[in-house]
């Protein structure tokens, strides 16, 4: 765009803001309705926070002293059943974790709702009731 001239011969045209300027400032104004919508979104999984099943592997190997080999096919029994169970919308009662149960289904995604259990409840003691869990 041409900078704008004046009609009086005698005054100078305004000066053009250099391109830069121009580039930066829009980009901090599109910036600002992104930062207020990204603070409303989910955070993000810290890839630090991840446990991939070899991490999985290596955990429950040192916990029940199982060679890797073995503590890998014990572990991906597990998941596969997880796994069956979750599409067939079982509801786990698993008492080191809590009760674990299908929230909505929406085809190949599922929102699962999960119960943590205490202490007492870890040590054994029953679950949260069905009519408990909302």
């Amino acid at each position: 765009m041409a900078p704008r001239t004046s009609k009086d011969p005698d005054k100078k045209p305004a000066r053009a803001k250099p391109a830069a300027k121009v580039a930066s400032a829009s980009a901090d104004i599109a910036a600002e309705p992104a930062a207020k919508s990204a603070s409303k979104a989910p955070a993000k999984a810290d890839p630090a926070d991840t446990i991939k099943l070899r991490n999985l592997v290596d955990t429950v190997a040192a916990a029940t002293g199982a060679k890797k080999p073995d503590a890998k096919k014990a572990v991906e029994a597990v998941l596969a059943a997880l796994g069956a169970g979750l599409a067939a919308k079982s509801v786990f009662v698993v008492p080191p974790l809590g009760k674990l149960r299908v929230a909505k289904s929406n085809g190949s995604v599922l929102t699962l709702k999960l119960r943590l259990a205490d202490a007492s409840r870890a040590a054994g003691l029953a679950l949260a009731e069905d009519d408990e869990d909302s």
